[in-house]
Parts: structure tokens; C-alpha cells; sequence
């Protein structure tokens, strides 16, 4: 699930910084600025750092880097060639975004980021173009954002074990909050109990597969954590209003 950070885009950039190198001790570790984001185009695999938050950045990807974030990257010195620009986005009213922390593959994006970053001594407007239409293009709608940002990993765990018995404890540990921390974060922003969000996830999971694969009942009920199949049964009876064969035969496409 992407790391997701607002912003305001109702006019570009008004303070741009760009270049290229290979990362130093500077960005092993660091704290950005409260104004500024910074975008960097990785040609290598690395994994980055954005608070609480560790991931794999392939090679061809960019990070956006939001403001006032802890950040980070886990290798640096020779092989880490990249390309970065930081940038402020003065607007204080307009509509808001979600900017997503990685977009990969990055390569259409390639050219632009370069010219960007060799460029912007003798004249900061194309790379400021460019940083406003390269967040524009990525910018996902603000519905779309948390106001808590570890919910982000406590979403990312319940999706990467819903074949497993899952425990508010486990749950809130994967996130680094307290088991009290974690329910209220789901009560405040998905307006459901934790217990109620897994079972939305599972069923969600479990009516995917059974219209975009072929794999039997059973094995879909194990993969989504329910392998009782009255259980698994109910379930999607409650969702969909059929059991699941006849979902499966209703969703297939004619």
C-alpha cells in the first residue's frame, strides 16, 4: 500500500534545488525541510526511509520525499547514481492531493528529470514546470489519505497476512502503535473496528479471486484466512447476496 502525503497544487513551485551524484553520508539519514519535498530519480536498487516506513526502491523509480519527514536511504557511496530536485509548493488554498511516495517504473519520466536537473542554474522555470507536472501526474484523489500515517502500516500487515489469524496485538506491533492507538486510529478514519476492516479486506480478497481465477472454493477460503466454508459461505453471502459458486457464475463476463 503506498505512503501517501497531502498537497496543494494550485500553482507551481517558486524555490527549486536539483543536481545529480551518488548518494553521501547526507542522505543516509535525514530531516526534510518543513517546506520543501524533495523527488529523487533512483538508477539503482536501493531501499528508502520515510518515517516509520522502510521499502524497496527497484532501479528506475522515484521517490517523493514529503515535508518534514524523516528520511533515509540503506545504501549509499558508489553504484547509488541518482537524480533529485526539492521544491516548495507555496499554494496555502486549492483543492488538496494524495502525492504517492513511489512511482515505478519512472522512465517516461526520465528525459524531463534529467533536463531538470542539469538545467536549473541557468534557468529555474523548466525545472519548476516540471516538478508541478510531475506531481500533478502522479496525484492520486484526497479521499485517498490518512490522517494518522501509521495506519498505513497497520493496513499494509492485515493485507500481506489475511491467510493467517490475525491478533489486534500483532496488528499494532507491525505498526509501531499500542493496541489502544490501533483501534482508534480505525475508528477515526475507516469509521469500522479493526475486526470489521479484516473482514471487508477478506471478503473484498476472496470475491477477486473468485472472478479472475479458477482456483477452487476451498482454496480461495484458505487463502483469505476463513477455511471453515460455512464460514467462508456467510461471508459472501452477507456481501454479495449468493453463495460464492453463484457469485463466481454470476461475475463471469458473458
Amino acid at each position: 500500500m503506498l505512503i501517501l502525503a497531502p498537497a496543494r497544487l494550485a500553482i507551481p513551485p517558486a524555490s527549486i534545488y536539483a543536481g545529480d551524484g551518488v548518494f553521501r553520508d547526507n542522505r543516509l539519514e535525514w530531516l526534510q525541510a518543513a517546506q520543501f519535498w524533495t523527488a529523487i530519480y533512483y538508477q539503482h536498487a536501493n531501499a528508502a526511509i520515510i518515517n516509520a516506513r522502510t521499502f524497496a526502491v527497484p532501479s528506475e523509480s522515484i521517490v517523493l520525499f514529503p515535508p518534514g519527514c524523516r528520511a533515509g536511504n540503506m545504501k549509499i557511496g558508489d553504484g547509488t547514481d541518482h537524480m533529485f530536485i526539492s521544491f516548495d509548493l507555496p499554494a496555502d488554498s486549492g483543492k488538496r492531493y494524495a502525492i504517492p511516495h513511489l512511482v515505478t517504473p519512472a522512465t517516461q519520466f526520465y528525459t524531463g528529470f534529467r533536463h531538470a536537473a542539469s538545467a536549473v542554474s541557468n534557468d529555474t522555470l523548466p525545472a519548476r514546470a516540471f516538478a508541478w507536472t510531475l506531481l500533478l501526474q502522479v496525484a492520486l484523489d484526497a479521499s485517498r489519505l490518512r490522517q494518522n500515517e501509521y495506519l498505513y502500516a497497520a493496513e499494509d500487515f492485515i493485507l500481506a497476512h489475511l491467510s493467517e489469524q490475525l491478533r489486534i496485538p500483532a496488528i499494532a506491533e507491525s505498526s509501531k502503535v499500542s493496541p489502544r492507538q490501533l483501534l482508534r486510529m480505525f475508528r477515526e478514519e475507516h469509521h469500522m473496528t479493526v475486526q470489521e476492516f479484516i473482514r471487508a479486506k477478506r471478503t473484498q480478497e476472496a470475491c477477486r479471486l473468485l472472478t479472475t481465477t479458477n482456483r477452487p472454493i476451498k482454496v480461495i477460503a484458505e487463502q483469505i484466512g476463513v477455511p471453515d466454508l460455512a464460514q467462508f459461505n456467510k461471508l459472501i453471502r452477507t456481501e454479495t447476496g449468493t453463495a460464492p459458486s453463484v457469485y463466481r457464475q454470476l461475475a463471469k463476463p458473458k
